[in-house]
């Protein structure tokens, strides 16, 4: 039979204390001191059977703490980690064998909030020695384990606070001689921890030099007195000199020194800096005292002499004590007329700005001497000047020199003529006077190539002879200088009229008309001026010079021995190119550009071998603008190398798109200006394009003109070898225009010769010459594996002569004019092209214009210019037509001018007949392309009455002379070819 279990029955909840059989009375009271000691324990307290049955527990305080009423021991697997529940059975289990057991629970995660527990485990034996049960008492240490674990986070940060601070926190209890440390001051000092550390631990490490003046401030600390001192130590563990200042406060006991609350710091680094900036301070006075120049500072603006170099003493011939004991000794040696001048300083200096002078004084060896002084300031957090630094030279020397320096510095040594610096000022004083002034930027033409061929002897002599020349031609309101090698400027003042300085300019150029002699050479020469006036085209120097430079190219464009001006005023042709030129750089951003395509043809069988890209500028006022009107332009303001290279990018495109939409490729032709030839990384950049289009270089052919590689033949040939590498086809356009053809054929070996429009033009029965040219070329480079390409091919004429000469290609409005882009595509699905068969013009039987119209018997001269443009009106001058017929309603002129038929355009025009001047305004209905680079139009007149009555009478009477055959008096006619005209 099972043995009752008498401490279930002790604890019973249900059963009174009667109901338990209690052998007597002192049982009774065991009974009530048993139940007390559970009841009452301030901590939570649970009676456990041996079989893990809780038989009693402090219901409340245990349901406090995890807000759960446990049964049974197993019942604590819900609330605790596996691990944790394996320690408290063990610890169940060893408590049944008779141990008392203690263990921690740390961390115990509960319903949101986080325990910590000391859990023990105490046994109920009865009298034979066997546990029947067990008590477990709780403590709850979670507010104890939060506090611990923050002063430990408190702990670790002032140990991080004093590493980062290299500071180390004491204590020393001195009747105890019992010191306690953090753990920085055991860092600082080089040794570890001990229980038993007394003050003698740490005066081992100090420098015997400082041990004793330690340890007497030491024991007047211990006497009550605060501590403060520097001393050395070895480091404990690295034995380093280290430098150490320690401080303690001493709090008092009984009346009684009781303990020393201090601090250590490590002063090392700082320690070290000093003693690198007194050595470097050193150094200076080193240097400072061994310069010829002197160098001072003063504590405040004319204050005391902190410092003063040994140089002072030889600058100013006194000893070095005087500027110490006397501040104001030096300035008393100050020359009377430079006193002022100098003094002036302090207003500078008060401000926080640094001053120079140059002035005289008498030294204090009776000697006048020139002075360069720069004074330096030194300003304090509020701004106020707290120190003043000096450097002062002796430059008397120099001074005397001064003269010499002066011509060399604004002269030229060659010529004897101002130089560039020389002539800036002198622009800039005219600038600010605001009186009008010409420039005239005159360049040498090629006098680079003469200086290398013939050596710079004759270069100089050359410039010599010519400045001779010039001066003869100026007077004393002129003002010429030279700005560099071959170039010169000229500045007039006064002049009469434009006109005189135009013919000024004729006369210059008139010098290399005939040959110059320099020394036994005949040298002919040609000259090129731009001409600008203040303050129309610019008001400041650097803008009136760069325009100049502008005016100078475009007059090299236009042939030798020629002048251009600036002023876009003064003809329409000036008047677009300065718009063109304002505008060209937004129009590349606004993507007004666009590329169009000539197609090469070949014309045997008519098929399509590739096609030129050929830039167009769809201008919002001048209508479509062809590229030999802005790529000039391009040149000049640097826009070529953007433009170029949109070129290339958009031409690579399209060779993809094509290829994508199933097209055969052909070869494309891009013209490359010889400035985007010479900058460096286009090779790559032309790689980087066919690779990111997929595009085998083949299909893209670059055409160089001849003249390009004759200028620049050594880094060209580079460039284009490299090109050919790569696959790039190589063409050299406008072929026989330069001076070595045959050699640049030889020595460059290009894919295709492109042959020079001009002699295309020429193709005629009559002329024997340039179809023999053409011939021998076609011929010639057959011969050499070179395809030849006819450029600018028009007539019937033309293109039958090179089909039968068998031309490789050929190029021109024969097949097609330029086109967009969708216009060649639509060529390339085709495939082939055929020259258009000629259209006969039938004139209409009845007139069907409302006036009459009158053909002169020749050209009649006028000129026209633009009065308004977009409602806005225009003062330009006047550019030369002629007029071919006239009518009431308007008339037909030629120009050399490519202008767009735009409404909001407004034109007038001047011209004589029969001794009558009109003015007459109008506007453009149509435009024609009559031949090369001349244009017809067709004039609607906006008539006066007054112009009406003039004009009616003058037509009849015109017509009527006509009509007899007589002549018609009073009309500048021209009989002429208009294309001579043009170019004169």
């Amino acid at each position: 039979m099972k043995k009752p279990n008498l401490l279930k029955q002790f604890f019973a909840r249900e059963e009174s204390t009667q109901a338990i059989a209690l052998a007597t009375v002192q049982d009774h009271r065991l009974f009530s001191y048993a139940m007390s000691f559970a009841k009452y324990h301030p901590d939570m307290m649970i009676v456990f059977a041996a079989d893990g049955e809780i038989i009693y527990v402090n219901q409340e305080a245990l349901y406090q703490l995890l807000h759960y009423r446990p049964s049974h021991a197993e019942d604590f697997k819900r609330i605790l980690t596996v691990p944790d529940y394996k320690r408290l059975k063990r610890a169940f289990n060893q408590t049944l064998r008779g141990k008392s057991v203690k263990i921690d629970i740390e961390r115990l995660q509960h319903q949101g909030q986080q325990l910590s527990l000391v859990l023990t485990f105490i046994p109920i034996k009865n009298g034979e020695d066997q546990a029947e049960g067990l008590y477990l008492i709780i403590e709850d240490m979670s507010t104890y384990s939060a506090m611990k674990h923050q002063l430990l986070l408190h702990e670790k940060h002032l140990n991080y606070a004093q590493h980062i601070a290299a500071v180390g926190s004491w204590e020393y209890f001195i009747q105890h001689d019992k010191l306690y440390c953090s753990d920085n001051f055991y860092q600082i000092f080089g040794f570890s921890r001990s229980e038993n550390d007394g003050i003698d631990r740490a005066f081992q490490f100090i420098h015997p030099d400082d041990h004793e003046k330690t340890y007497d401030a030491f024991n007047n600390a211990r006497k009550g007195i605060n501590l403060n001192s520097e001393f050395r130590i070895y480091h404990g563990e690295t034995h380093d000199l280290r430098y150490v200042q320690a401080a303690a406060e001493v709090t008092w006991k009984d009346n009684k020194p009781f303990k020393m609350v201090g601090v250590v710091k490590d002063q090392t680094a700082f320690k070290l800096l000093e003693q690198a900036l007194n050595d470097t301070l050193a150094n200076y006075h080193y240097i400072f005292n061994h310069l010829d120049a002197g160098i001072w500072m003063r504590d405040s603006i004319r204050g005391t002499m902190l410092f003063a170099s040994k140089g002072l003493e030889g600058i100013l011939g006194i000893p070095l004590a005087k500027l110490y004991e006397d501040a104001e000794v030096w300035i008393n040696m100050i020359h009377p007329a430079h006193r002022e001048e100098v003094l002036a300083y302090t207003d500078y200096l008060a401000i926080g700005k640094s001053y120079q002078v140059i002035y005289r004084i008498f030294t204090g060896e009776n000697q006048t001497k020139w002075l360069l002084e720069q004074i330096v300031p030194r300003l304090d957090e509020k701004g106020e000047v707290n120190q003043i630094f000096g450097l002062v030279t002796d430059i008397t020397k120099e001074v005397e020199r001064e003269k010499k320096l002066n011509y060399l510095v604004y002269y030229d040594e060659l010529t004897g003529l101002p130089n560039q610096l020389s002539l800036h000022d002198k622009v800039d004083t005219l600038c600010s006077a605001g009186e009008p002034f010409a420039l005239l930027y005159i360049s040498i033409n090629r006098f680079h190539v003469l200086n290398n061929a013939l050596g710079s002897q004759i270069g100089d002599e050359l410039l010599r002879v010519v400045t001779q020349h010039f001066a003869k031609l100026l007077d004393d309101t002129s003002y010429l200088a030279r700005l560099d090698h071959q170039h010169f400027i000229l500045v007039m003042k006064k002049y009469v009229s434009k006109q005189h300085i135009y013919a000024l300019a004729n006369r210059l150029l008139k010098i290399f008309d005939t040959a110059l002699t320099i020394k036994d050479y005949q040298l002919h020469l040609s000259a090129s001026i731009g001409i600008v006036f203040y303050p129309e085209e610019g008001r400041k120097r650097n803008i009136l010079l760069e325009n100049a430079y502008s005016a100078l190219c475009y007059a090299k464009q236009q042939g030798r021995n020629r002048f251009h001006i600036y002023a876009f005023t003064e003809d329409i042709t000036s008047y677009k190119q300065y718009v063109l030129d304002r505008d060209m750089r937004q129009a590349m951003l606004n993507e007004e550009f666009e590329l169009y395509f000539q197609p090469l043809v070949e014309p045997q069988k008519g098929n399509i071998y590739g096609a030129e890209a050929l830039i167009r500028w769809h201008h919002k006022e001048w209508g479509l603008v062809s590229p030999g009107e802005f790529i000039p332009l391009a040149e000049e303001n640097h826009m070529i190398h953007i433009i170029t290279d949109w070129v290339i990018k958009k031409a690579c495109a399209f060779l993809r798109k094509w290829k994508q939409d199933g097209h055969v490729l052909r070869t494309i032709n891009i013209k490359i200006s010889p400035i985007r030839l010479m900058k460096r990384g286009f090779v790559p950049f032309l790689q980087e394009q066919l690779q990111l289009n997929e595009i085998p270089a083949h299909y893209l052919q670059l055409e160089i003109t001849e003249r390009t590689i004759l200028k620049n033949s050594a880094s060209v040939m580079t460039v284009l070898k490299e090109l050919q590498e790569l696959g790039v086809k190589i063409a050299i356009g406008d072929f026989g225009t330069g001076y070595s053809s045959l050699e640049s054929l030889r020595t460059f070996q290009p894919t295709t010769l492109h042959i020079y429009e001009a002699f295309i033009r020429q193709i005629r029965h009559d002329h024997p010459i340039e179809n023999g040219l053409i011939s021998t070329t076609i011929y010639l480079a057959k011969m050499l594996g070179i395809q030849v390409v006819a450029k600018g091919v028009e007539s019937y004429d033309q293109y039958i002569f090179l089909k039968q000469h068998e031309c490789h290609y050929l190029q021109g409005s024969i097949y097609s004019k330029a086109v967009p882009a969708k216009a060649f595509e639509k060529m390339l699905a085709k495939g082939f092209l055929e020259p258009p068969k000629a259209i006969v013009h039938h004139k209409p039987a009845v007139e069907r214009r409302k006036y009459f119209r009158f053909h002169f018997p020749a050209y009649v001269k006028g000129s026209m210019t633009i009065i308004e443009m977009n409602q806005q009106k225009l003062a330009i001058g006047h550019t030369p037509i002629v007029i071919e017929n006239i009518s009431l309603g308007g008339m037909k002129i030629r120009s050399t001018l490519k202008l767009p038929i735009n409404q909001t355009m407004k034109f007038q025009f001047n011209f004589v007949l029969m001794n009558q001047s009109f003015t007459i305004e109008g506007t453009f209905r149509w435009t024609l392309e009559e031949k090369y680079q001349i244009y017809s139009y067709g004039v609607a007149f906006n008539l006066t009455q007054e112009n009406e009555g003039k004009l009616a009478p003058i037509i009849n009477r015109m017509t009527a002379l006509h009509n007899q055959h007589e002549k018609i008096e009073g009309t500048p006619f021209i009989y002429e070819d208009i294309e001579a005209y043009f170019k004169k």
